[in-house]
């Protein structure tokens, strides 16, 4: 059966991010979109007025005008702080969500309270300088990808208001509806330590569906072959 797919990109990307795994999607027969966050490529949007509410506004806007139904929602990284706002938003239209090293909050928490110490950014609200992105890009997020792919994706990069990733995030609603959740953990992810993303955010889940890929944290880029072909998986075995 041919499914719907909505890929969300975490920090710094945008939708393009996800061409390779939304074309292998598509190869396998089902529909697939990713939806560029506020501030880059077709939202354009002041950096320095997004908030998490904006984010979540994007998303579920972007399903609601093309009347998506029965939704996989997948989310990368940061967008884990934002895809169970939309699946609370729109819960009749949210089939499945999909966590691909993507952060899990508790009710109330941020995502700075989990990485206070772990690079994920300042408390201060600005958006990093350029210099400290493409360093963090090639240590952390592309390390296990050839010197010209990470040259490829550093110069499509874009500042993010770290700002939201100080904000709570709730989400009581969204474990008191218990949507149907898989994860995808990323063995060799420096970004977001696998150990700390399984079990520490998973657990927070009920009984997620697991896969694992031997991957750093830029997945899409270095094995979206792979990526698309767990996804489905875990689609599929619902």
């Amino acid at each position: 059966m041919a499914e719907t797919f909505v890929l969300v990109h975490g920090g710094s990307l945008g939708a393009w991010s996800w061409a390779a795994v939304v074309a292998q999607l598509q190869k396998l027969g089902h529909r697939a979109m990713a939806v560029d966050l506020p501030g880059r490529g077709e939202n354009p949007y002041d950096v320095q007025k997004i908030t998490l509410a904006v984010h979540i506004d994007a998303v579920a806007r972007y399903i609601e005008e093309r009347d998506l139904r029965d939704v996989v929602l997948v989310g990368h990284s940061m967008a884990g702080i934002i895809i169970p706002g939309v699946t609370v938003r729109m819960p009749e239209r949210i089939k499945r969500l999909i966590f691909i090293s993507a952060m899990v909050m508790r009710d109330g928490e941020s995502a700075m309270e989990v990485f206070q110490t772990g690079g994920v950014g300042s408390r201060n609200g600005r958006t990093r300088s350029r210099e400290s992105m493409t360093d963090r890009f090639r240590r952390h997020q592309l390390h296990d990808a050839s010197r010209d792919l990470q040259d490829f994706v550093i110069a499509a990069i874009v500042p993010d208001q770290m700002s939201v990733l100080s904000e709570p995030v709730a989400m009581k609603d969204f474990y008191a509806l218990d949507p149907l959740t898989s994860v995808i953990v990323l063995e060799d992810d420096l970004a977001i330590d696998p150990l700390r993303f399984h079990p520490l955010f998973t657990d927070r889940l009920r009984n997620p569906t697991i896969r694992s890929i031997k991957s750093g944290h830029g997945v899409m880029f270095t094995k979206p072959v792979e990526c698309a072909r767990a996804i489905v998986e875990l689609t599929e075995g619902s």
